[in-house]
């Protein structure tokens, strides 16, 4: 192709065809202008399709990671909530303890989870350090992920707060008494009369109503207010899964 262009060049010069080589020339020069510009619209075309498949790769892996923060909380949810139908017995059972065997009993129906919850950061975390959540196109949806995990990183703050106040709590030195007969009584060499049990019966007692505090501690907030964190993340979650599956389904992809 060069060659042609070369030869009519020269021919027309030969000829001694000055304005028709210069028309010539403009044209040729508009041409290879032409050549240059969609090679350039190519280039962007193929650098856009590039992103966003990235960004669908993205949304799809995110997707993934948060249909498996839905499983994990919804079943840590449902033994959060075996914990609080067995703390209403637990409760009965404080009131009407007399003897170290209650008091065992009613511990054991004490459960909680002092760890915090978590959740999958693999793929934002990615995003977040490669700049590959600028590519997100949806800028609601942007907004909504990030709010999201902020929403999580804050709840996850203050699930640590709430749990540290828990061990003060069982730090007290009130609960001494108590504390020893939880990590001792299946001992062989424990003596229960050589400890002063009567606190058990008594309400007023700095024993029971030390154990009082750190029980309805463990059942508000170690418990209840951990299983309202979680109940609002998996709402978020869900909307967030659904909003994902809305625009993945707009480049036609169903998973």
């Amino acid at each position: 192709m060069i060659k042609f262009f070369r030869k009519i060049r020269q021919k027309l010069l030969s000829d001694n065809k000055i304005s028709k080589y210069l028309i010539y020339a403009i044209g040729e020069i508009i041409l290879v202008v032409i050549g240059i510009l969609i090679a350039i619209q190519l280039n962007d075309f193929n650098g856009d399709r590039k992103e966003r498949e990235k960004e669908l790769s993205f949304l799809q892996k995110l997707k993934d990671d948060i249909n498996l923060d839905i499983q994990d909380l919804t079943l840590r949810d449902s033994i959060l909530a075996v914990y609080q139908s067995n703390q209403e017995k637990g409760w009965e059972l404080l009131l009407e303890a007399k003897s170290v065997k209650d008091i065992l009993t009613l511990d054991s129906l004490i459960q909680f989870r002092w760890q915090s919850f978590a959740v999958s950061r693999k793929t934002y975390d990615e995003m977040i350090n490669t700049s590959g959540i600028y590519i997100i196109t949806n800028r609601v949806l942007l907004n909504d992920l990030s709010d999201h995990y902020a929403l999580i990183e804050l709840y996850q703050q203050n699930f640590r707060e709430i749990n540290e106040d828990s061990r003060e709590y069982y730090k007290a030195s009130n609960l001494d008494h108590f504390d020893f007969i939880k990590r001792h009584y299946r001992d062989e060499s424990f003596d229960i009369t050589s400890i002063d049990t009567t606190w058990i019966s008594n309400h007023n007692s700095p024993t029971y109503l030390a154990l009082s505090r750190f029980y309805g501690h463990v059942i508000n907030a170690v418990n209840g207010v951990q299983r309202r964190y979680i109940t609002e993340i998996l709402a978020n979650s869900k909307e967030l899964v659904a909003e994902i599956d809305l625009e993945l389904r707009k480049n036609n992809i169903r998973n």
